[in-house]
């Protein structure tokens, strides 16, 4: 179980892994890898427990490194002069790290070139859909509604603060809403009603991201979420949808994770509370039944699409009295991997995480029958010249 990482859903990310790692315990052995802010990889029993992270790095941790072209890549180094290595083996690795570091793809591409099965696979996709501004791209030229939108370098916006935000304007009047490109949780998001909340929340993003996105607002707006749980070439199961209720701008980090904190909340699957579970949400969705087909059917078309694998949650705007369904963005790693979204359809959290585990091994035995060698007589030519 892979989480923590370098991001600004870390706290979440340990969240989400301690329920995880709670129902797969009861069928599996587990082995907790937690990637600290710093970078350093840190394993043992002690990371079962979220007590344990009281301190950096966790209480009775121990170092864990992956070395890349071994038979067994995770490995946890000698300690004293005569030690020796002790090769830690996993069978299948699932991805916790939400955002930067885990969410990117930056993890997957370490995983395969270890040849570690992981839940999750597609380093292309995952890092096209933590893109907002490549996942409309693509989600457009797949023929996919989306909300237009103008993006802003740091570098553009460093340049010249007025012409940045002309520029913005020449394209996008009235209210608009500022997001990070590469960030999750709401960090950073912000309507704006005037140039001047523009021109603050594009300076606040842009010292938290490299770039961001500016869309108009999207007014009257109903806000639906819904879950896939598949891989490509398999079935996928969808989950309900849902209302979430929150800010007018979206969801804010507070929203998402705060507001069932000190037990004020519903408990997740683990029994410890937090996550993605104590958010305010209605399930299912209080809108019309033809609205929560459509963005089920749209989201399992969007799965295949973006070729994505695992569990995703596709967050949409319903505009215009149900004749736009927009797709928001998808969510590769979302928070405690949405079972609250399945379990009303019988898919508990226990065996969601067991589905994980299967497509993880269906991807491996599949990614291993792709011939990746070529014979050819080119380096023989170039030795005998």
């Amino acid at each position: 179980m892979a989480f923590g990482g370098p991001s600004v859903e870390h706290d979440v990310s340990i969240i989400t892994a301690q329920q995880v790692m709670a129902v797969a315990g009861e069928r599996h052995d587990v082995v907790p890898i937690y990637v600290a802010t710093d970078g350093r990889w840190w394993t043992g029993p002690s990371l079962l427990e979220i007590g344990s992270f009281a301190t950096q790095p966790p209480k009775d941790a121990q170092p864990v490194e992956l070395r890349l072209g071994r038979a067994v890549p995770l490995v946890t180094p000698a300690t004293g002069r005569f030690g020796k290595d002790q090769e830690l083996r996993v069978d299948v690795v699932i991805n916790a790290i939400h955002g930067t570091g885990g969410e990117d793809g930056a993890l997957l591409g370490a995983l395969e070139l270890a040849r570690l099965p992981h839940a999750g696979r597609g380093l292309a996709a995952a890092a096209v859909t933590m893109d907002k501004h490549l996942s409309k791209a693509v989600l457009k030229y797949a023929g996919f509604d989306v909300l237009p939108h103008v993006r802003v370098e740091r570098a553009s916006w460093e340049a010249g603060e007025e012409t940045a935000v002309g520029r913005i304007r020449e394209e996008l009047t009235g209210d608009v809403v500022v997001k990070p490109a590469t960030l999750g949780s709401s960090i950073g998001v912000a309507r704006c009603r005037d140039d001047e909340e523009l021109s603050d929340a594009l300076q606040l993003a842009l010292e938290l991201d490299r770039q961001v996105i500016v869309e108009p607002f999207a007014a009257g707006a109903t806000e639906l979420n819904v879950a896939v749980l598949g891989r490509v070439g398999g079935k996928s199961l969808v989950s309900e949808v849902e209302r979430p209720i929150g800010g007018e701008a979206g969801l804010s980090f507070e929203d998402k994770y705060l507001s069932g904190a000190k037990g004020k909340g519903q408990k997740g699957a683990s029994g410890k509370g937090g996550g993605m579970a104590t958010q305010g949400r209605v399930i299912p969705a209080d809108v019309p039944a033809a609205w929560r087909d459509r963005v089920k059917a749209i989201a399992v078309e969007a799965h295949a699409a973006l070729r994505l694998s695992g569990v995703v949650r596709y967050d949409f705007f319903v505009l215009d009295d149900g004749e736009r369904f927009v797709i928001n963005e998808p969510n590769t790693v979302p928070g405690s991997f949405a079972f609250y979204l399945f379990e009303p359809g019988g898919l508990t959290f226990d065996l969601l995480v067991e589905r994980l585990i299967e497509i993880a091994v269906a991807e491996q035995q599949e990614e291993r029958s792709t011939v990746r060698a070529f014979e050819s007589a080119l380096l023989g030519r170039h030795i005998g010249a």
